[in-house]
């Protein structure tokens, strides 16, 4: 159960590419995951600059009867950097409270193109053959694509040390209710190569940075899904 409850953590801190034409804005949003209708945890993802940086931080805490299997704060990091509205990732980071083997960096080198990542224990490079991704940035991708009117696109995804390939569609329309407020939102999927699993990212279309909901189904299990409880825009 205890690496049930780590996959089920780290599935929203698994952390990009370029963003275009899009500003970005300061902002602390606070969430709750769920599993099927289990509040499992609770997330906090915010968006800061600091000079010619950004950074999106995420940090998730196990609640309730999961808590009693993992008391560890999971953090994950992903830096931008880049002339105003050409950001590109600088850096990510993953870690877990008390557990060296689950520390994870990749420090992005955009004019060689390589990757040098430290995953498991390991450290290696890889080669970025295009554009890049992962589950922090793909807002700036959803949004560029908004801005752009764009049905679909096709990147690579940053996900355990490596590059795969991936595809973001946009769906159409639904409604959401947050605080008793029903608010529409536009909807996108994710499929990335090698993996059963799909995502789905649900936006403001005003303010499409921020994921009011992001869902994650998988044959045979339970979904996942990381709920917007409250925002406050810096």
């Amino acid at each position: 159960m205890y690496r049930t409850v780590i996959l089920l953590l780290t599935i929203f801190l698994a952390v990009p590419g370029v963003a275009e034409e899009i500003r970005l804005t300061p902002y602390q949003a606070s969430y709750a995951l769920y599993r099927g209708k289990l509040n499992i945890a609770n997330t906090e993802l915010s968006l800061d600059q600091s000079g010619r940086y950004w950074r999106w931080r995420q940090t998730s805490k196990a609640k309730g009867i999961y808590a009693l299997f993992i008391n560890k704060k999971l953090y994950a990091e992903t830096t931008l950097l880049g002339p105003e509205n050409q950001y590109r990732i600088h850096n990510i980071l993953l870690t877990t409270d008390g557990d060296d083997d689950r520390f994870e960096n990749a420090r992005f080198d955009w004019n060689n193109r390589q990757i040098d990542i430290q995953y498991k224990n390991k450290r290696y490079t890889e080669t970025m053959p295009g554009e890049v991704y992962n589950s922090h940035n793909i807002h700036l991708l959803s949004a560029n694509m908004l801005n752009q009117n764009l049905q679909e696109s096709e990147f690579y995804y940053y996900r355990r040390g490596k590059l795969v390939k991936s595809r973001l569609k946009r769906t159409g329309k639904s409604t959401l209710e947050i605080n008793k407020k029903r608010i529409e939102v536009l909807v996108f999927e994710q499929t990335t190569e090698g993996s059963n699993s799909k995502y789905k990212y649900f936006y403001d279309p005003e303010k499409p940075l921020l994921p009011i909901k992001i869902e994650r189904t998988k044959p045979e299990k339970k979904t996942t899904i990381m709920l917007l409880q409250s925002v406050e825009w810096r």
